[in-house]
């Protein structure tokens, strides 16, 4: 074995233990850096060609690994765009020039000038924007992700769409219809009249109907939009017949108080038949326009037969102003008290959009009258929040409480984790050895959840870089004494041939 061999050793062991104390020292002033995976130094001999007679000394290598696929602990925050994953994958994110990255280091706020959100790194966090088409990620690329930006959701309104009815109608109410009572004619009215119907309606509210037939003709229906008397009922009636939307029939009102319906044909003896619907029941829902201004919507429902009941929406803001569209339908129920399809309601809101209520939801069963409704939309308002659900979605939260999903975070991750290339500001990019993007939403394909209000701490354990801290100081210390005697023999050496 040469002297030189020797020197090499040591000069090998101290520079092997020099970079483990260097991923020590990197440990530990990392131990409460947000999402820092711990870095170790692992060792491997080189072996140099020996001879039975003679050994030749070789060296060691040394190589860092990163134990970035290693959970750390989650602690929580007062914060609620602090977000850490729990389970598998990393947040994308960017850096000023937009080239993309993964990281757990979710300490997010939003920036003041630019409206992103970044983490105390300065990466900006990247997800995909609701309403844009996007149906999901590209499992291996990062295509058609964007800055999470919530300044473009500020003071915005959205007009009514959809809507749901749902609830149970109780199988004991009343029948809400009842046939009018045919009169004789006036034989003295000039020109003569054959017939008229009495109906017992006093005064009238929203939602109920007069249906009236003259003749062989066909079914007529007359819908109250708002609470009146039965004078102005007949008037409206009346109108409607010179607006030529009824037909047949002159209006108007009993010695007792009631509707009376005549009729005007002048040719034949003609009855007029029909019958009166009241309201069994009424609610409302509050739905928006295009610019955000409010509009209720009255709902009423009155049970026509056994198995049957009918619906009328109508516009309780302006009555003047009526909704567009199917306003009325039948909804029927099955022996069971399942409500038996079509049940969806089709009409438009005045300086809004088509707007469908959904009440397939409804039941009716024997119990209590017991309705819920909700409606999309909103009114102008300003972000006030934002709020993250585990599925990675971002909601904007206004300041009248609605909450509008924004974004979509989507969670990467690469075969080989611990294979990632570490980079300033606690982020990765992927290698050759590490595999390329796998992309995914949380709670889905294997990939983690998001926590709001946490963070995920260093997976540094500071007892146990303490215990490798002084392993690599004693080992340290020994190479440095073998190189040292080396030395001193080699000296030696050089002084024999004095």
């Amino acid at each position: 074995m040469s002297l030189y061999g020797v020197l090499r050793s040591g000069v090998s062991g101290m520079n092997a233990q020099s970079n483990k104390l260097g991923t020590v020292a990197e440990n530990i002033q990392n131990s409460s850096t947000t999402g820092y995976k711990r870095a170790s130094t692992e060792f491997s001999s080189l072996i140099l060609p020996s001879s039975e007679g003679n050994y030749n000394s070789g060296s060691v290598t040394s190589r860092v690994r990163y134990t970035i696929g290693d959970q750390g602990p989650i602690a929580y925050t007062s914060s609620g765009s602090d977000l850490a994953i729990s389970g598998n994958g990393f947040f994308v994110v960017s850096d000023p020039s937009g080239s993309p990255y993964l990281t757990r280091a979710g300490n997010f706020v939003v920036d003041g000038r630019s409206g992103n959100l970044v983490n105390a790194a300065g990466f900006t966090l990247m997800g995909y924007k609701l309403g844009t088409g996007m149906a999901g990620p590209s499992l291996n690329s990062l295509d058609g992700v964007v800055p999470v930006n919530m300044s473009s959701f500020a003071m915005q309104a959205s007009g009514s769409t959809q809507g749901t009815f749902k609830g149970n109608l109780p199988y004991s109410a009343s029948i809400a219809t009842a046939a009018g009572t045919s009169t004789a004619a006036d034989p003295l009215a000039v020109p003569p009249v054959s017939g008229a119907v009495r109906f017992p309606a006093t005064n009238m509210t929203q939602g109920e109907t007069v249906k009236f037939r003259v003749g062989g003709g066909p079914e007529q229906t007359f819908v109250v939009t708002t609470q009146k008397t039965v004078a102005a009922l007949a008037a409206d009636i009346n109108a409607a017949v010179t607006a030529g939307t009824l037909s047949g029939v002159n209006a108007s009102v009993s010695p007792t108080g009631e509707l009376v319906l005549t009729s005007t044909d002048p040719l034949s003896a003609t009855d007029v038949t029909g019958t009166y619907t009241s309201v069994t029941k009424s609610s409302s829902l509050q739905v928006y326009d295009k610019v955000g201004n409010p509009i209720k919507v009255d709902i009423t429902l009155s049970k026509v037969s056994d198995t049957r009941w009918t619906i009328t929406v109508a516009n309780g803001t302006d009555p003047t102003d009526p909704l567009t569209g199917t306003t009325t339908m039948n909804l029927d129920f099955d022996a069971d008290g399942q409500i038996i399809a079509p049940a969806v309601l089709n009409f438009n809101i005045p300086g809004g959009e088509p707007f469908a209520l959904d009440m397939s939801g409804m039941t009716q069963l024997a119990g209590e009258y017991n309705v819920t409704g909700s409606s999309n939309g909103n009114a102008p308002s300003a972000v006030k929040d934002v709020e993250f659900a585990a599925d990675g979605t971002v909601y904007a939260v206004y300041e009248d409480g609605t909450r509008v999903g924004a974004y979509r975070i989507p969670l990467a991750t690469v075969p080989s984790p611990d294979n990632l290339n570490p980079r300033a500001g606690n982020v990765y990019e992927p290698t050759a050895a590490s595999g390329g993007y796998q992309v995914g939403f949380p709670e889905t394909s294997g990939f983690g959840s998001i926590a709001s209000g946490a963070l995920e701490g260093s997976n540094v354990d500071i007892g146990t870089e303490l215990t490798a801290m002084i392993e690599a100081q004693t080992s340290y210390t020994a190479n440095s004494k073998v190189f040292q005697t080396g030395s001193e023999l080699l000296d030696v050496l050089m002084n024999l041939k004095r």
